[in-house]
């Protein structure tokens, strides 16, 4: 009976009916005071509707009864990390980890609960302790690689999972985690990251039972198609942003919107966006099986993904095909490897003709650049130049420090060497880690560049404070071989101008391709050396510089990324192209 009492609550909880879910657990718990089961939906459904208090009372009540049950510790710790009170959850987390230190998930809330009491080292040694210490499980083998992502240690990321598929070659976590560490190391071959893509499909493809069955939708080219994107971020977050002009302007009469949604928590980007689709759904906590029988319900179309092997994207749907026609877009900057999905999105300046062997989609160019972009609200003025006023260059990146190698440190040093009195100014999540900052200063000043030198900023507590931070950099430095996208694009329209580099694969071209349609060509570099002459100019050249300070802003919102309607327009076209195509193959052959 518990079981469908909190099926249902979650129902409620999924549709923001909270009074009536914490009704329906409440009249279960009034007959069976100690389920834990009911304990649990209560609590998660009190601490989404507000209202922790009541979970508080029902689980110290069950507490008297059960004082050394793990599960009602880890509940309460639970509520005080939803509270912001991080000593008072690490306690209740390490209550339940002396109880039972089996359990992976108790010694895992410790670490969470120190990292978000900005005890950033501490948590991360313990998750190294972990680690080593007890038998390896996906969500561990998770945390651990995560807090070194978020410690910027691409090394020892990439070590520790590499570690786990000697143990376990086929372990799908471990493969999935590896692919965007392993885009940003300096010399890799894209076609060993591509294989490892192939590698990881394989498997993926293999665990997965797949009866294939005739697709029922009609084929008709001209009628109203039906379109699912399934994301992570419809929220406030980057993809958000970059995918939210194309929902706006989605031409309503010939194309039906429906997102789905893989993440319990929502925001203001997310109601709008529920505004402008015909269909929302949230898939958090629903299995495959299910968003694929959804999603055959639904009789969607095209299904596309923009989300790829990143973070809570949902890609194992897409390898049943539960949609014809299947696109990857936007949220991941690499091929997904999976045969079943169809095309992907790209530019010409981001995957120049050749570039066809390294993905196995085949790749739809959009004319100018891949992107369509949403110029953030929250953005200030643009800000004088801060070496007006300084009497110094500052040059600047915003970007993950997985990103910025010791080879990209040892480059951008010598930019430094070549500007005099010029400084560097990193800002970045991973710099809230004291040995992290300690480790890039020690880095840079093995390169000979004092400390006094380098200022490093962790995160900013807003959006708006992040932008602003841009007022004390005059030229911002583009990472490689894996540029940066959001960072670009904020940079330049925060007046700061962006120098790069021009790779050989699409996650190496983001800056080619930004810098093409923003208007900025000459400050792609063709390789290191002229990387480091570009950014030099540009700092020699005083009135150059205050011009694109002045000017950049406009050249973005002027630009083909923010022609919003006509990138809809486009995309729609091959949608539309794309559909046509099944159907001449559907009508030829009934089976598919």
């Amino acid at each position: 009976m518990s079981d469908i009492i909190v099926a249902q609550a979650y129902e409620h909880l999924r549709a923001k009916r909270y009074d009536q879910a914490l009704a329906l657990v409440r009249r279960g718990l009034e007959k069976d005071t100690n389920n834990l089961k009911l304990l649990d939906a209560y609590t998660q459904i009190a601490m989404h509707a507000g209202k922790s208090d009541i979970a508080i009372y029902a689980l110290e009540q069950a507490g008297k009864a059960m004082p050394w049950n793990a599960r009602i510790h880890m509940l309460k710790g639970e509520i005080e990390l939803r509270r912001d009170k991080f000593a008072a959850a690490e306690k209740h987390f390490r209550k339940a980890f002396e109880i039972d230190p089996v359990n992976p998930n108790h010694g895992r809330s410790v670490c969470i609960a120190m990292y978000r009491d900005d005890r950033v080292d501490e948590a991360m040694a313990f998750a190294r302790h972990l680690f080593a210490t007890r038998p390896v499980d996906d969500e561990t083998l998770s945390l651990y690689a995560s807090f070194c992502d978020l410690a910027g240690d691409l090394d020892e990321m990439i070590r520790v999972l590499k570690e786990q598929l000697r143990r376990s070659p086929n372990d799908l976590t471990s493969l999935q985690a590896l692919l965007t560490p392993l885009a940003r190391v300096h010399g890799m071959d894209p076609r060993e990251v591509f294989q490892q893509h192939l590698k990881l499909a394989r498997v993926l493809t293999s665990m997965i039972e797949s009866k294939r069955e005739p697709h029922t939708n009609t084929p008709d080219p001209e009628r109203l198609l039906r379109i699912g994107y399934c994301s992570q971020d419809f929220r406030n977050r980057s993809a958000g942003h970059f995918i939210e002009p194309i929902i706006t302007h989605h031409d309503k009469s010939r194309f039906h919107i429906t997102l789905y949604h893989n993440v319990l928590g929502e925001d203001e980007l997310t109601d709008r966006l529920k505004q402008h689709a015909q269909l929302y759904r949230n898939v958090w906590g629903i299995d495959d099986k299910k968003m694929v029988d959804m999603i055959k319900k639904d009789g969607i179309d095209i299904l596309v993904d923009l989300s790829g092997h990143t973070g809570c994207g949902r890609i194992v749907p897409f390898v049943v095909k539960p949609a014809p026609v299947q696109y990857t877009y936007m949220g991941y900057p690499n091929t997904t490897g999976l045969p079943q999905i169809d095309f992907r999105v790209v530019d010409w300046f981001t995957d120049p003709a050749g570039s066809e062997h390294l993905a196995t989609e085949t790749l739809v160019r959009m004319d100018g650049c891949f992107l369509c972009y949403t110029p953030p609200h929250h953005a200030g003025a643009v800000r004088p130049a801060p070496q007006t006023a300084n009497g110094f260059v500052t040059f600047g990146s915003f970007n993950t420090l997985t990103k910025v190698s010791n080879h990209v440190l040892e480059v951008w040093a010598k930019v430094l060497h070549a500007v005099p009195n010029s400084r560097l100014l990193l800002k970045a999540l991973a710099l809230s880690s004291p040995n992290t900052k300690d480790r890039i200063w020690s880095t840079l000043a093995s390169f000979g560049i004092a400390k006094e030198r380098v200022d490093l900023f962790a995160e900013t507590k807003g959006k708006a404070e992040h932008l602003d931070m841009y007022a004390k950099v005059d030229i911002a430095l583009d990472p490689w071989p894996y540029n940066g996208t959001t960072t670009t694009v904020e940079a330049m329209y925060m007046g700061v101008p962006v120098v790069t580099i021009a790779g050989n694969n699409h996650v190496s071209r983001v800056g080619v391709s930004l810098l093409n349609n923003l208007g900025t060509p000459e400050l792609i570099a063709r390789d290191e050396n002229d990387y480091v002459e570009i950014a030099s100019r540009l700092a020699a050249d005083g009135p150059k510089r205050l011009a694109l300070r002045e000017n950049l802003r406009g050249m973005v919102e002027r630009s083909v990324l923010c022609d919003h309607a006509g990138f809809t327009r486009r995309l729609e076209a091959h949608y539309r192209k794309a559909w046509g195509e099944w159907c001449e193959k559907k009508q030829a052959d009934p089976s598919l």
